[in-house]
């Protein structure tokens, strides 16, 4: 763990001198680069709390398994900074001269592919069961609550789902629903499940992995949509936009969809064309969106009431969500009319009815 710890070490310092250089420069100047370095911050902080895990006492057999998990991980989060720094070491304001090779030291043992074969053999032979996560009790009881969920109601529904390309079925929506999933990024003043006085997701991360152990596309992601528009709502509402809101998304009632992604943008958030305007008779939508997460159609999914977030440029006033200098136009509602059983916006309360398709073509009136 010393010779680990010291990598880190040394790591860190890399980082700490490449965002130096980077400091008081404009952000749009310097996108690539804080882009890697974000991730490799991602990496180190995680690595961090990693030897932290791994030095946690432990049994005989799960102590050596924290540690052989902990040095891969680290070495490969100490070998991802080298790899994106030195591809452009003059833009972090380095020279090769500043790089040494011996974080290869660590890599070329921890990283050694025999031994990442004996590991992975380990966890065939443990039927993919995880260390000993040292969890607290409530923690503990929750993992086991969604664990049992997922095994007698999503495991047997996943194959048919992915394989036929189907819509989550309400059973699954619904179990999770009665389990608290949707009330585990609201805080609890909302009547969510999270602490009001600190920042805690820990609980989401148990649940998503339960889930997603049986299926991520029909139960581990369904906390996601809810964890982002409570998320933006928190950040960015009104006092009365979040009493209005936020219970309801903590019951998962409203269900919730999201529609950022464009075809010409991705998932850029501050790179959205998508332009909205007020007219006499609701809103002008002008631009597109490749999907819309967490819609659906032609099920019984469609009877339940929906929040749904579209974030783009809007003009004017309306329902809208100030985040990050972009503004969200918040919509709720009930199941769309028959004849429009593609519309992802079924209504906007005191405004009008939607007409927009799951695209949002240009000009459609809201």
């Amino acid at each position: 763990m010393d010779l680990l710890k010291r990598h880190l070490d040394d790591a860190w310092k890399l980082f700490d001198r490449a965002c130096g250089h980077l400091k008081g420069r404009a952000i749009d100047d310097v996108q690539i680069e804080l882009y890697d370095l974000a991730f490799s911050l991602a990496e180190l902080v995680a690595s961090r709390v990693m030897l932290e895990y791994a030095q946690r006492p432990a049994e005989g057999a799960e102590q050596s398994l924290k540690r052989a998990v902990t040095e891969s991980f680290v070495a490969e989060a100490v070998a991802s900074l080298h790899s994106r720094i030195r591809l452009r070491p003059r833009a972090y304001g380095l020279t090769s001269t500043d790089l040494d090779n011996g974080y290869l030291a660590l890599t070329d043992v921890a990283l050694d592919p025999k031994k990442l074969a004996r590991l992975g053999q380990l966890f065939r032979d443990r039927d993919g069961r995880l260390p000993i996560d040292h969890l607290d009790e409530e923690r503990t009881l929750m993992r086991s609550s969604f664990r049992q969920f997922a095994e007698e109601q999503v495991v047997p529904l996943a194959e048919q789902i992915h394989r036929g390309d189907l819509l989550v079925p309400d059973s699954i929506i619904d179990g999770v629903r009665e389990l608290g999933c949707f009330g585990l990024s609201v805080p609890e003043r909302y009547g969510g499940l999270k602490p009001d006085e600190e920042e805690d997701s820990l609980g989401m991360v148990v649940v998503t992995e339960e889930l997603s152990r049986a299926s991520l596309g029909a139960a581990g992601s369904l906390i996601t949509r809810p964890e982002i528009m409570a998320r933006a709502v928190l950040e960015g509402g009104t006092d009365e936009q979040k009493q209005r809101w936020l219970p309801g998304i903590a019951q998962g009632r409203p269900l919730v969809a999201i529609s950022v992604t464009e075809p010409g943008t991705g998932s850029d958030v501050a790179a959205v064309t998508m332009r909205a305007t007020p007219t006499q008779d609701g809103w002008v939508l002008n631009g597109g969106k490749t999907w819309c997460d967490g819609t659906s159609e032609g099920t019984p999914y469609l009877n339940q009431a929906k929040m749904f977030m579209l974030l783009g440029s809007f003009s004017g006033t309306g329902p809208t969500i100030e985040l990050s200098g972009n503004r969200f136009m918040t919509v709720t509602g009930d199941r769309p009319d028959e004849n429009k059983t593609k519309a992802i916006i079924w209504h906007i309360s005191g405004i009008g009815k939607a007409v927009s398709s799951a695209t949002a073509g240009e000009g459609k009136t809201l």
